[in-house]
């Protein structure tokens, strides 16, 4: 689950869920006689380790969030200032303005749907990033001054960075937490819970089944944030969304001729 309503869900029946085990568990104790001292100790280790294991993944997924957030910036950034620059060269500018509409365009219609499933760029937005980088020759006039050079010099970095964010894009959705991490902040998790439960043995039924069911939903919160952290390109609230490119194309397409901005191949 990725919306708040059904995280919240997931919350208030890990509670109930724990709750209840706790007390069934509880029953099936009785008044045995249990050492907690002995359990309290190896829960100190063990919670201390399984604290150290998720905070590390945690900081590691954030990172990648981060990131492919700040890169979807830049990506939407250059591709406004490439549109820009490129009114400066009358003879290429429709076919670089429209190749950069198509390519804004295509991002958030192929490309997410591909980074949401770890299986990296589409061919799609290959495609037209590739048309974006021929347009650059389309009528192409030899510089004129120091400036006329060093704008086309500019125009063709813009378009380099293009490709540069995409690619961390790309990388931060590929990024996959290995499978023995995966059972190891389950597993780690349900025991860390069961030692709680043996420590709060002492304590009355009711007041221990609290305490293990808080500690339950405090451990499912923090796998929650390490799924969400794991997958930053799907849906739900939080993750990198494709707003700003969109948002660029929009103000492209409207200052654009209706040439420049007539359908793309690649939004069909």
């Amino acid at each position: 689950m990725s919306s708040p309503e059904g995280n919240a869900v997931l919350l208030v029946v890990a509670f109930l869920v724990a709750f209840a085990l706790c007390v069934g568990a509880r029953k099936l104790v009785g008044d045995r006689e249990v050492h907690v001292n002995s359990w309290a100790s190896t829960l100190s280790y063990i919670a201390t380790a399984y604290g150290v294991v998720v905070g590390f993944s945690i900081l590691f997924l954030f990172g990648q969030f981060a990131d492919a957030r700040q890169a979807v910036g830049a990506e939407a950034t250059s591709i406004g200032t490439a549109y820009n620059q490129a009114e400066l060269f009358p003879g290429s500018r429709p076919a670089v303005q429209r190749a950069l509409i198509c390519y804004a365009r295509s991002v958030p219609t192929h490309d997410w749907p591909a980074l949401a499933e770890h299986t990296g760029g589409s061919p799609e937005v290959d495609a037209t990033y590739l048309d974006l980088v021929l347009s650059l020759g389309e009528r192409d006039e030899p510089a004129t001054g120091a400036l006329h050079a060093a704008s086309a010099t500019n125009l063709a970095s813009q378009i380099g960075s293009i490709s540069t964010a995409r690619e961390i894009r790309i990388v931060a959705a590929e990024t996959r937490m290995p499978p023995m991490l995966w059972a190891l902040l389950v597993g780690g998790g349900v025991f860390v819970v069961m030692l709680i439960f043996a420590v709060t043995l002492p304590a009355r039924r009711n007041t221990q089944a609290l305490l293990v069911s808080m500690s339950s939903v405090f451990t499912v919160v923090l796998l929650l944030i390490v799924v969400s952290l794991a997958n930053p390109f799907g849906t739900g609230g939080g993750r990198v969304t494709p707003r700003l490119i969109e948002e660029t194309a929009t103000a492209m397409t409207g200052s654009a001729s209706p040439a420049v901005g007539a359908v793309c191949a690649s939004d069909q």
